[in-house]
């Protein structure tokens, strides 16, 4: 079976809000952080702001583009390789998909 429970789609589906949010705001803070450091290297801390908004959206779109059922074992492992989601809320779906994720992430 590829596809996770459905209890854990659900739930998937219904943390997915939170954890673009909080994808996003640790993005900004690394944004924030770059653009405090300016200081007479504008164009470099430009160039830097484009390499990282690219990385960080290629990331993004790995963790959150098109989800769906058949691909929500990836965008989970994703989100637990990534740090977005937290050890208890990871222990709140079934031992066969974090057994699942966990394995995806070992790779």
């Amino acid at each position: 079976m590829r596809d996770i429970p459905e209890s854990d789609w659900k739930k998937l589906r219904s943390m997915k809000d939170n954890a673009l949010n909080f994808s996003c705001e640790r993005i900004l803070e690394k944004i924030e952080g770059v653009i405090k450091e300016r200081n007479g290297k504008e164009h470099e801390v430009y160039l830097q702001l484009w390499r990282l908004l690219k990385k960080e959206d290629r990331e993004i779109a790995i963790m959150f583009d098109d989800l769906k059922r058949s691909n929500s074992l990836h965008k989970l492992a994703a989100w637990r390789r990534n740090g977005i989601i937290s050890g208890d809320s990871f222990a709140e779906f079934s031992d066969e998909t974090q057994k699942r994720v966990n394995l995806f992430n070992e790779y």
